[in-house]
Parts: C-alpha cells; sequence; structure tokens
C-alpha cells in the first residue's frame, strides 16, 4: 500500500511491530510499521551526492562523508550521516531538515 514499486520485501515481526526491507530500484529501504499496520517510520539509503546542500556542507565540516540515510517519521525529515575525519574515525552525525545537529557519535 505505502510502496507499491516494493520489490525483494522481506519482514521481520519485531516486538510489537513490524519491519520490512526492501528496493525501490536500486535503492534499500526500510520500513517501521505498528501492530495495525500503520506507517511509523522508514528510511531509505542516498548517495551522498543525493544529500541536501545544507546537509551536505554542515556534514563536511565534520570529515568525509561515506554513508548517507533519509528517515521520515511522522511528518518529520531527518538525516543520518556516516563521516570519516582525517585520522580515519568513524562518527555518526543525525541532522533535522534544517542541518541542526541533533546528535553525534563515534562508531
Amino acid at each position: 500500500k505505502y510502496f507499491p514499486n516494493a520489490i525483494n520485501v522481506e519482514w521481520e515481526n519485531k516486538k510489537n511491530s513490524y519491519e520490512a526491507i526492501f528496493y525501490i530500484g536500486d535503492v534499500e529501504h526500510i520500513a517501521h510499521f505498528s501492530e495495525n499496520g500503520k506507517l511509523t517510520e522508514y528510511k531509505r539509503n542516498l548517495w551522498p551526492e543525493e544529500l541536501p546542500d545544507n546537509i551536505a556542507a554542515k556534514s563536511r565540516e565534520f570529515g568525509e562523508i561515506m554513508n548517507c540515510i533519509e528517515i521520515f517519521k511522522e511528518e518529520n525529515r531527518f538525516y543520518e550521516v556516516i563521516i570519516r575525519d582525517s585520522q580515519f574515525r568513524r562518527n555518526l552525525l543525525l541532522f533535522d531538515k534544517s542541518a541542526h545537529l541533533l546528535n553525534s557519535g563515534k562508531l
């Protein structure tokens, strides 16, 4: 219903929810559903060049962009970005759509 073009769908029953991993085109998506089937959150992988300019610019302040995920939760959009600093340490950054850094941590 929510993703009519999804292929290779794999479902997992989580505690009080369900998770679906699937592809649309060549892009992996992960969707979370409540017990009654309501979509609560979904994520999709992004290529670094697909990041909005404001998120990419802010991410590059911390290092080289390695991986990106766009997160849709209710009416909100977030971006998880894995960066690698000059010492090759990886960090996870979480931004809102306005490029405000909400959380960061070492991987």
